[in-house]
């Protein structure tokens, strides 16, 4: 699994996470990378928009995210089409599958994963905010 943000300032790192993620995961993934990301490019005054994966709407999380000041976007489950890095997600699927390719290991497809990230220009995601 990967994880990665957008928004009007450019992206994140691409962060790869190994294994079935729980809520503390997530939190310290949001810790070390999204804030630091979110801060750098938007002060403290930023909107944050997730999924509905239980790991994002659990009681320990939307805590972290009080405790913290920071704004969640809420919107309705189920709603792939209105988060814009669902977007980004199938353009780096069709990057890293294109023409049919087949990765035979996974350091081979964490490679092409992070190729099609850098890949994805400011042009793409202003495309994609402007869209929702």
């Amino acid at each position: 699994m990967v994880w990665g943000a957008i928004g009007y300032e450019g992206k994140s790192e691409l962060v790869v996470l190994e294994g079935r993620q729980a809520s503390h995961h997530y939190i310290w993934t949001v810790s070390e990378h999204m804030l630091p990301f979110a801060h750098r490019n938007y002060g403290t005054d930023f909107v944050f928009m997730q999924d509905n994966a239980s790991i994002h709407a659990s009681y320990e999380t939307t805590d972290f995210f009080k405790e913290l000041g920071v704004t969640l976007l809420a919107w309705p489950a189920r709603s792939p089409d209105l988060n814009p890095i669902e977007n980004v997600w199938a353009l780096l699927a069709d990057k890293v599958y294109s023409h049919g390719k087949q990765y035979h290991s996974v350091p081979e497809l964490t490679a092409a994963v992070m190729k099609a990230w850098d890949s994805v220009t400011m042009k793409e995601i202003t495309t994609l905010l402007d869209s929702m």
